[in-house]
Parts: C-alpha cells; structure tokens; sequence
C-alpha cells in the first residue's frame, strides 16, 4: 500500500506539474494527495493513519479554497489557462490571498493544518520503518519515505508555480479591466 501511494504521488504531482488548465492542475494535484493518504495508511502505524486522516481533512480544506478561487478566476478573467494570467494579485488581492493560503495548505507548510498532517504522516511512516529494522521490510520502507519526501517537492513545485503564473508576473493588456469578485 505504501509503494502504491508514492507512486501515486508521483505521477498525480508530475501530471500536475505538466497542466496549462488551472482546474486540471487542481485535479491531478487531488490524486497525487490521495496516494499521501493512501501512503500513511499503508504505514501500519497509529501515527500515519493519524496522519492520513488529518490529511484528507485539510486537503478538502485547502482544495476548496483552491477551487473556489478556480471558479472565480473563470467568471472574472474568461479563462483557467494559466499561460493567459498573471500578475492578479494587484487586481484581485482577496482572491490572490484565499489561493495562497490554500496552496500553502496543500504544500503543507507551518503553521497550517497541511503541515501538520504531512508531519504526522511521515513521522508514522519513519517510525514504521525504524520499527522494522530487523525486518528485510525496512530498506524498502526507508526508501519509500526518502521518496515520499521527494514528492512532497513536486507538491511545492506544481502549487508554486500555479501561484506565480496566476497571480503575480506582469498582467497581460487584456486583463487590465479584470476586478475582484464580489463577497
């Protein structure tokens, strides 16, 4: 199950690292989450099914401050292609605001919710594989977590590099009559 879920991170964050469509790179960024659960629960530890569950928690919290700033972006701008924005956050400062605080969720930095579920799910998974030690398991199992870890920065760089194209840069002419949303 571990194996399943790193693998499962890795290509929903590397899909979502390849997407030009906003709601897309959301949707690939949604499977690769399910494989973080899917690889805490594949842990066998009270600390990684912790994790997992807090996981699914906060990705439903952070994903949907992400869509709604999807949708928002397609009734104001016309378009979730991330090649045609940049540079909204002077014209859309709330917006700007809810979409980072909702990637910085699903990066999982401090101090949000995001943070503490990554933690808690790779700190079972440590755990499970120190346990493991004697067992021919524990290679596998550390390798797994080196692993993981790598694809929680394919997770920064995907949701990063969403936030820069959409929000900051130089603002295409065309968008100079864009306005924020109302409440």
């Amino acid at each position: 199950l571990q194996i399943w879920g790193l693998a499962t991170m890795i290509y929903g964050g590397a899909m979502a690292l390849m997407q030009d469509d906003m709601k897309r790179l959301l949707a690939y960024s949604s499977v690769s989450q399910m494989g973080y659960i899917l690889f805490g629960i594949g842990s066998y530890s009270t600390l990684g099914l912790a994790g997992a569950e807090m996981m699914y928690v906060t990705h439903g919290l952070g994903k949907a401050l992400l869509f709604m700033t999807a949708g928002i972006l397609i009734v104001q701008v016309g378009s979730r292609s991330l090649s045609k924005l940049g540079g909204l956050a002077g014209k859309m400062p709330i917006t700007a605001v809810c979409g980072v605080i909702g990637a910085l969720t699903i990066i999982g930095v401090p101090p949000t919710a995001g943070f503490m579920g990554e933690w808690t799910l790779f700190y079972g998974a440590l755990e499970t594989a120190i346990k493991d030690h004697a067992a021919t398991g524990s290679i596998i199992r550390m390798v797994t977590f080196g692993l993981g870890l790598v694809a929680t920065v394919l997770t920064m760089s995907y949701m990063l590099w969403m936030v820069k194209r959409v929000f900051f840069g130089k603002l295409p002419e065309n968008l100079s009559h864009v306005k924020e949303a109302s409440w």
